[in-house]
């Protein structure tokens, strides 16, 4: 996957980055015959055991796990694993934990095989991010199965255990500056050796957490789904021959990369951009920082880089294994949909070449145990919004139908708190609003509100009743997110939730990670508005309990007094006691195309479902109401025809291209068809759907735009902040065509920063 010899990626020193030839000692025979001819009812027989093999893992890690992390949140993987560490097939849980799970098994061939040896009834554990996890938290298992003396394949799991220790409950350090304040990594070690379990390790690692019988639970529950699915494979190979199952197995790549490489050629070579902000590198810290992601394609290969991201700092970054599962997982979603989970095929078409030292590929000793509540969102984030561009330039309509916006970039948007419960018990709570989720919109549907994610297909949310019988609360409510402006577009984004809640049964807990951004995070697509702003609100000695008494239940937190408590994006810890309480939301997600596309009867039907005010209706949609549920189309037409002309009399940029506009002749659709590609006097040129030319293709057609910029937190309630902090310095971008007025792009942007250059076309593959 790495091709910069220069550059040495050996889990150590930086992130680790499988060769394409992996160095294993002669002493471990690998078995790699294969049957060339497998009769079709065979191989279906073989192939859907082995996916159901990978599922029956899953199954038993769910009902052994006593994490409400594993067992609802399903905030883990597992994988089964070619001989040489290749990715065969996922479990519907976190996309991105499975490329981890590859690289660490292959590090473990290159640097274990040797000495102390891979043998027998091995398990290996990890949890060093250099090697392959997100961050500490994340913890990996990984055994061998042997047919005959020889490694027939891998079975592999990764759990998000509640606490593997650190300076902070849960393990989330987010005051560390350097590997050495995060909590302690294992690099790949014997769990099990030869089929017995060493006791001296797992007391070793287990030691160093808060919670030792219950991270003891999930790691023999995830020795038992190693167990089950090592003996599931023995099974299938005494039935059908090691050369029949090990043939099915090859052949399941190969069908894989051909079925993405079917739709790699539908688009194409070119190179797509995302820029995602952030913020916070440590409590305190109000600077802004960059995740970049480009995607080039070059014939049949993907090269993935984060070129334009920001150095490492503080503790704000993750590992090179973090950025390839974040690629990885985008291109999973959009281009191997139809995988059923056995993706590997498609990793094979994929090089990585990252800028080393950034916070999207951090060299060690950087700290990354936030990783997963800050960064693995962000980056995931913007490699879906570099894919969905890419996707979003396909020749075949239904394929650019699949491209997806991106989730919050905090998508946990979750909480992390601790202290004694109700029975005087420790406890380390998590609380994720990423599990009702939103899901994000594409170019040929809306999102789906509160419908859940695609970082985590199989996860479900709690119940508020499981919440409360598991941790001392009581939630006053849960409700879904107005629409607004936040994530508006021809499609909008899915609505998100907002949830409140209050102490009942204990004196105190400390909420240990938070957040509340200082902006909104998440861009829009091909013009459509970002996604909404993530809040964490805290109002002290309220006055709940006094409504409560009176049989009044409160549907906001507009409508409880108390003195609200200014909150930062990160913070300090913070002390809550019972008449605090405390709301904090999974936002929109962004939008795809101009709101002024947006069908009539859509914003209407919001507006009588009570997600969108008549007002906002016109203000963001531009859709004047002839009743509470029904458009005037005529009113409308005229509204949405002078709102175009305002936009191209009140933008800025200089007029390029000298006006030129001419009917739209055949050529090639781009970003989403808002775009064409076409043949101009002096070469292939870009032009609005209207036949305004926008520039040479090899130009940024952004910089043949009308642009209005304006302060992020001017784009509409939903992206105001009590606490401004390094909002100051955001703007947002609207990049209008300077004919008709459509509006072809935004972006979230630091001040004074470039337009990002996001879809640059090689052209000469298409002629007109």
């Amino acid at each position: 996957m790495g091709e910069n010899p220069a550059i040495v990626w050996d889990g150590k020193a930086r992130g680790y980055l499988p060769p394409e030839t992996l160095r294993i000692s002669p002493s471990l025979r690998l078995h790699t015959s294969g049957a060339q001819e497998v009769d079709p009812i065979t191989y279906e027989v073989i192939r859907n055991t082995l996916m159901g093999i990978n599922f029956e893992h899953g199954n038993t890690i769910q009902k052994l796990s006593i994490s409400p992390i594993t067992m609802i949140t399903r905030d883990f993987q597992c994988t089964l694993l070619t001989e040489s560490g290749e990715v065969l097939c996922l479990g519907p849980y976190l996309l991105y934990l499975g490329v981890t799970l590859s690289f660490g098994t292959r590090w473990i061939l290159e640097n274990r095989s040797a000495e102390p040896g891979i043998e027998e009834g091995d398990v290996f554990l990890w949890n060093d991010p250099y090697v392959g996890t997100a961050h500490q938290q994340d913890t990996a298992l990984a055994g061998p199965v042997f047919w005959e003396g020889e490694l027939f394949c891998w079975v592999a799991n990764c759990l998000h255990l509640t606490d593997v220790g650190g300076a902070v409950s849960g393990s989330f350090c987010v005051g560390a500056k350097n590997f050495w304040e995060d909590p302690p990594s294992f690099p790949p070690v014997k769990l099990v050796e030869r089929g017995k379990l060493r006791v001296d390790v797992e007391d070793a690692f287990v030691r160093q957490s808060r919670l030792p019988n219950a991270v003891r639970m999930d790691l023999h529950a995830a020795l038992a789904g190693i167990n089950v699915a090592r003996e599931r494979v023995l099974q299938l190979v005494r039935r059908y021959g090691a050369a029949t199952v090990k043939g099915v197995m090859y052949r399941l790549l190969e069908a894989a990369e051909r079925a993405f490489l079917e739709k790699l050629r539908h688009i194409p070579d070119g190179r797509w951009s995302e820029r995602v902000y952030t913020e916070a590198a440590l409590p305190g810290d109000e600077r802004v920082y960059v995740s970049q992601v480009n995607i080039t394609k070059q014939g049949d290969y993907l090269v993935a880089d984060n070129e334009g991201t920001s150095p490492q700092i503080g503790s704000i970054n993750n590992t090179l294994a973090g950025f390839a599962g974040a690629v990885l997982l985008a291109l999973t979603l959009m281009l191997g949909y139809d995988l059923g989970g056995a993706c590997g095929g498609l990793y094979r078409r994929v090089k990585f070449r990252p800028v080393p030292g950034t916070i999207t590929c951090a060299d060690f000793p950087a700290a990354v145990s936030p990783a997963g509540q800050y960064n693995m969102p962000m980056v995931a984030s913007t490699a879906v919004g570099a894919v969905a561009k890419m996707v979003a330039c396909a020749d075949d309509p239904e394929l650019r139908a699949k491209a997806l916006t991106m989730v919050d970039v905090h998508a946990v948007g979750g909480i992390i708190f601790n202290g004694t419960d109700r029975r005087g018990d420790y406890f380390v709570a998590m609380n994720p609003l990423l599990a009702i989720g939103a899901f994000p919109a594409s170019p040929a549907r809306d999102g789906i509100d509160t419908g859940g994610n695609y970082l985590v297909p199989g996860m479900e949310a709690a119940n508020v009743e499981e919440n409360e019988l598991a941790w001392p609360v009581l939630t006053l409510y849960r409700r879904q997110s107005p629409a607004g402006a936040a994530g508006a577009g021809r499609f909008r984004g899915g609505l998100g939730v907002e949830e409140a809640i209050v102490l009942h049964g204990t004196e105190a807990v400390e909420m240990a990670i938070y957040m509340n951004e200082s902006f909104a995070k998440g861009q829009g697509l091909l013009g459509g508005n970002p996604s909404g702003r993530g809040f964490f609100r805290v109002k002290r000695n309220s006055n709940v309990w006094e409504l409560l008494a009176d049989g009044r239940v409160s549907r906001s937190l507009g409508e409880i007094q108390g003195e609200e408590v200014p909150i930062s994006f990160k913070g300090p810890a913070i002390i809550l006691r019972p008449g605090d309480v405390w709301s904090n939301n999974f936002p929109n997600t962004p939008g795809v195309g101009d709101p002024l596309d947006r069908d009539p009867y859509r914003v209407a039907r919001d507006v009588a479902e009570g997600k969108l005010t008549p007002e906002e209706a016109r203000g963001v949609y531009g859709v004047v109401m002839a009743s509470p549920s029904e458009p005037d189309l005529e009113a409308t037409a005229s509204y949405r025809e002078e709102a175009r002309r305002r936009r191209v009399d009140g933008a800025g940029n200089e007029e390029k291209g000298g006006g030129q506009t001419a009917q739209p002749g055949t050529g090639y659709a781009v970003a989403g068809g808002l775009l064409r590609l076409e043949d101009g006097p002096a070469g292939p040129v870009y032009r609005c759907r209207c036949g305004r030319i926008l520039g040479p293709a090899k130009a940024n057609y952004k910089d043949y735009c009308r642009v209005n910029e304006i302060p992020a937190s001017d784009i509409g309630p939903a992206y105001a902040s009590s606490d401004p902090g390094a909002g100051t310095a955001m703007r947002f971008r609207e990049f209008f065509c300077p004919s008709c007025g459509t509006r072809l792009a935004t972006e979230l942007a630091r001040a004074g920063d470039p337009y990002l250059w996001d879809i640059a076309l090689d052209c000469s593959n298409f002629a007109d």
